[in-house]
């Protein structure tokens, strides 16, 4: 499958080719209809091209998908800060976002988004081109299809919350090419209506394990599922998909033995996994620069204490296994090593650098049901989950509350702690914080608080913490080049000039 993204992403990016460097798309009036969709070979190298376009190698200028995923779901929070001077993360570090931060470029998003909507748009011509390309194939294709559209789109709302909602192809003369954006709720609507589709027609597996862990499956659709309910505060909705995961058998956690490290991140499609992006030697994933050559980035000390405290109590070979040579190493000056090693001493070498993203895996679907199952006041039921992830992780007893704690704001905080250790630079820590503090109103801007004291600079941490009390400032700008192409969207009012 990795050959065949490779060959497919060369042949996607030609034919696909519709588009600018920004949202601004010019029609390629009909070339792509009359000369590539013969078949159902051509559908399904469309088709790859969505996911090849997901692992970043066709991202022109600018940051990749890969790289945007980890920047988007990790720079605002406690848990990274600048290593080395680049001016875009030490902006956002201090708190300055403009709207020429090249962070928020979207771009590469609108890519795939485009990808996916010409495979929706055409592969209805192949499959009636060719008479052994039957409607139940091309129906999972379109799921697929739509799987990845939900995916980007979700990754979209949650980081500028209102944005252009395009499902035509950016190939016909009469396409909107300056469109307007829409709010976070059709967005949302519309992500839910396309995986309950997907969910419909992709399969449960495929005929190996790697295209089984870097396709979407039906399980891969639920793990998303359960995320935008978590989102949108559907409670019984997430635990119904999270629960289609857990009872299908399909998933078991690692175990913390020795292997651990290697069967999760060195090696890929894990028993664990549910969704990865499947980097290899022949498509490395951008982050070993980004961490070491480079490095850009670091771990926070400061965060890495609070989440992995020193226990005197413990052996060194009885920590919790997450932290100090799995997720970052502290030797190494806090380089941020789940990417960029093969065990808690070993780097790879840069050209070995072809780690999995792992998108979603089974320990965060058991988080996801804990959060849902606490906000219906099932304490005890979500503790289950999170005692199940501690123990795997050998969490130590400094960072464990009482057992019969009651108290929503403290299970809370016990919750995000947790799934800051398990998935450490996994991409998600940001939008945990913004799920859970703006949940209810925002009844818990204290979360924020406390992430700005943990890791932003001293003196910037007032001024960071007045401008997190304005909503907008949770969401990036739009890039400025989005603006000059397109007079019809307009700048979330946080960074606007006229503010």
């Amino acid at each position: 499958m990795k050959k065949l993204i490779i060959i497919t992403l060369i042949i996607i990016t030609v034919i696909l080719s519709a588009c600018d460097e920004w949202l601004y798309l010019e029609p390629e009036n009909g070339i792509i209809r009359e000369r590539f969709w013969k078949s159902k070979e051509d559908a399904f190298s469309a088709l790859m091209g969505c996911y090849a376009g997901m692992l970043g190698n066709n991202q022109g200028s600018g940051y990749s998908i890969p790289q945007l995923i980890f920047m988007w779901g990790e720079i605002r929070a406690d848990m990274v800060m600048p290593f080395r001077v680049r001016s875009d993360f030490n902006y956002i570090y201090y708190g300055d976002i403009l709207p020429d931060n090249g962070v928020t470029q979207w771009n590469q998003f609108y890519k795939v988004i485009n990808y996916c909507n010409t495979f929706l748009e055409y592969a209805k011509i192949a499959q009636a081109n060719d008479p052994s390309f039957k409607l139940d194939l091309l129906h999972q294709y379109e799921g697929e299809a739509l799987a990845i559209r939900a995916l980007m789109y979700y990754y979209l709302v949650r980081t500028f919350d209102e944005v252009p909602l395009i499902l035509e192809p950016t190939i016909s003369d009469d396409a909107n090419f300056k469109p307007f954006k829409k709010t976070r709720t059709e967005i949302l609507n519309q992500i839910k209506k396309d995986l309950i589709t997907a969910e419909k027609y992709v399969p449960y597996v495929y005929r190996t394990i790697p295209e089984t862990k870097s396709r979407f499956t039906k399980y891969a659709v639920n793990a998303i599922q359960a995320d935008v309910y978590l989102w949108c505060d559907q409670y019984d909705s997430c635990i119904i998909a999270c629960d289609k995961i857990i009872n299908s058998g399909a998933y078991g956690l690692v175990p913390n033995d020795d292997y651990w490290f290697t069967k999760l991140y060195v090696l890929g499609n894990s028993s664990e996994s549910i969704f990865e992006l499947p980097f290899s030697k022949e498509i490395l994933n951008p982050y070993y620069d980004l961490f070491k050559t480079s490095k850009y980035l670091m771990a926070s000390p400061n965060a890495m204490e609070y989440f992995f405290p020193f226990d005197e109590s413990v052996s060194a070979d009885s920590t919790d296994i997450r932290g100090d040579g799995c997720s970052y190493n502290s030797k190494d000056f806090y380089t941020i090593w789940k990417y960029i090693a093969i065990n808690k001493n070993t780097l790879r070498s840069s050209n070995e650098s072809y780690a999995h993203f792992i998108v979603y895996r089974l320990a965060e679907i058991f988080l996801f049901k804990a959060e849902a199952l606490l906000f219906k006041g099932r304490y005890e039921d979500a503790l289950k989950y999170i005692e199940l992830i501690r123990k795997r992780g050998r969490a130590s007893n400094l960072t464990k509350i009482e057992s019969n704690t009651t108290d929503l704001k403290t299970l809370t905080n016990y919750l995000l702690d947790e799934r800051a250790r398990e998935f450490a630079f996994e991409g998600k820590r940001w939008f945990d914080i913004l799920r859970n503090a703006k949940r209810n109103k925002y009844a818990r801007l204290d979360i924020f608080k406390d992430m700005v004291y943990r890791n932003s600079p001293a003196e910037k941490q007032q001024t960071i913490i007045n401008k997190f009390q304005d909503t907008m400032y949770h969401y990036l700008p739009i890039y400025y080049k989005e603006l000059e192409s397109n007079e019809n969207l307009k700048q979330n009012p946080f960074y606007s000039e006229n503010k």
